[in-house]
């Protein structure tokens, strides 16, 4: 019995999942699937408190590494504004790369998406994907729209070629979404003299803003095209994806077909920052209603780092190199960051330290009184999973980080 017993213990400790930390540990180190782990345990609070912004934080870092179901769910988190900011364009970005990776309901959704917005060749092309995967969904999809009267042009399923034969201009399809207009004509809009030039146009409603006039498939990849009002070429990049918050919070996020790196304009074609990111994201400023700061990830010395910038002001708020991560902007203009040694901490606009990158996590706590700039932090003491809490206000630590939650709330509530 006594053997019994030990071989089922040594079983149980080869087959129990690792802990929280651990797996917290090894994502830092760069473990796309502790990543992804670490992720969905935020987002469930197992064996640690539920957070839907430290879960899309690390989602999105597994995306950005090629974990697919990641991908997935950062476009979902993008659409329904879980732990984000909803942003549907972004949304669909994601869920395109993860039906190009081969993700059966990205595809059943992207299709669904260029349906709607009466893609009907991008429609059929990816239902016929995911119908080859096994997707019922998708058959029933692609009986749908042959009943409708679609009929898909030869081979457009297998290999999807640039569709040249457009009407012109006045007998254009126009597709609304928010403040921009997607054209079916890309080809009779843009450069009639290249053939490779497809699929959709980016037309802004401002007479005065640069125009979209199609994608120009090149080596496998694809480069838009921008012009001038007065149809001068402006130039041609690897990506674009357009941010219309208000004026003036528009932008054009480029990547530069030859150095393959970010930059940022406005609709007008004045850029506001150069060329040098990998990735860049909006973070809102909740003090000013519609202001915006732009946060953009850059790779030096082999590290990931995020700076934050203010272009309404033309500020550099926090250069890369600093930081690991930078999450968001609260009302006090305060900066949720995380360090180089995977701690967070607060710093201000001007990069003063409101509390030092020393903890686990950092939280706001909202009081009725006057001292509403109260941030909880924590540790794990000596035993694991343990919490030790303390507590900053304006500034200055109140409590070293060694209580009970419940008796920092207690704090805050007598002194609010």
């Amino acid at each position: 019995m006594i053997v019994s017993m030990l071989l089922c213990l040594a079983t149980f400790a080869q087959t129990s999942k690792p802990s929280f930390n651990q797996q917290l540990t090894k994502a830092r180190n760069g473990d796309v699937e502790a990543m992804y782990d670490v992720s969905v345990r935020y987002y469930n609070g197992d064996g640690v408190e539920k957070n839907e912004r430290e879960s899309f934080n690390w989602t999105l870092k597994a995306a950005q590494k090629g974990h697919v179901d990641a991908m997935v769910d950062v476009a979902y988190g993008y659409f329904y504004g879980i732990g984000v900011e909803v942003d549907e364009d972004e949304a669909f970005e994601w869920m395109l790369k993860a039906a190009e990776a081969g993700d059966i309901e990205a595809m059943e959704y992207v299709a669904e998406d260029y349906l709607l917005y009466g893609f009907e060749d991008d429609a059929y092309t990816w239902y016929s994907k995911a119908a080859g995967k096994g997707s019922t969904i998708a058959v029933l999809a692609l009986k749908k729209m042959k009943k409708k009267g679609y009929t898909p042009k030869p081979g457009i399923a297998a290999n999807p070629k640039p569709n040249n034969s457009q009407p012109v201009e006045n007998e254009r399809k126009e597709y609304r979404d928010y403040n921009h207009v997607f054209v079916k004509n890309a080809a009779a809009r843009a450069n009639a003299s290249d053939p490779t030039v497809y699929d959709k146009t980016l037309h802004f409603n401002d007479p005065k803003a640069l125009r979209c006039y199609g994608k120009i498939a090149k080596n496998g990849g694809e480069l838009w095209v921008l012009y001038r009002p007065d149809g001068t070429l402006f130039g041609k990049f690897y990506g674009l994806t357009y941010f219309d918050k208000g004026a003036p919070n528009c932008f054009l996020f480029m990547r530069d077909f030859q150095t393959e790196k970010i930059g940022v304009y406005d609709i007008y074609g004045k850029k506001l920052l150069a060329h040098q990111f990998d990735w860049i994201g909006l973070v809102e400023i909740p003090m000013n209603s519609g202001y915006y700061a732009i946060k953009g990830e850059k790779t030096i010395n082999g590290e990931t780092t995020e700076g934050l910038y203010d272009v309404l002001y033309n500020v550099c708020n926090i250069p890369p190199g600093i930081y690991k991560h930078i999450y968001s902007v609260d009302k006090w203009m305060n900066v949720s960051v995380r360090g180089e040694n995977g701690k967070e901490g607060i710093v201000n606009m001007k990069q003063e330290v409101v509390v030092p990158t020393e903890y686990e996590s950092v939280y706001h706590r909202e009081t009725t009184g006057p001292n509403q700039m109260y941030y909880k932090v924590y540790n794990y003491g000596a035993d694991e999973g343990v919490r030790v809490w303390g507590l900053y206000l304006k500034g200055q630590q109140i409590l070293p980080c060694q209580y009970k939650e419940s008796e920092v709330d207690r704090y805050i509530e007598e002194h609010p």
